[in-house]
């Protein structure tokens, strides 16, 4: 009984793998195939369909690039602002209300 348990075994792993294998060599024939197949004369026409959308894309892309560009210069801009600000607050604070800094020992 064990000889044929084994047997069943060793039988649906061989059928296993020629399945497995023979999955992939109709892949790759199927690959092969389909990379040898020329474009129609459709496919053609659509290419310059094709060149215009990337062209228009690659426009978007410049516009998008240059207004984040732009808002980041204005929050440099507004940082330069306010550090500077707090800067002069700070030079006009009168002397009595800035905390004096003390010696500790430790």
């Amino acid at each position: 009984m064990d000889s044929y348990a084994f047997g069943n075994f060793m039988q649906v792993i061989i059928v296993a793998t020629v399945c497995f294998v023979a999955t992939g060599l109709v892949g790759r024939i199927l690959w092969r195939v389909g990379s040898r197949i020329r474009p129609s004369s459709r496919a053609e026409s659509n290419s310059s369909i094709s060149d215009d959308r990337f062209h228009r894309l690659e426009t978007a892309v410049d516009t998008i690039a240059i207004e984040v560009e732009r808002i980041s210069e204005a929050q440099r801009f507004m940082v330069g602002l306010l550090g500077e600000s707090s800067q002069a607050r700070r030079a006009e604070l009168p002397l009595m209300s800035r905390p004096e800094r003390t010696n500790t020992p430790h």
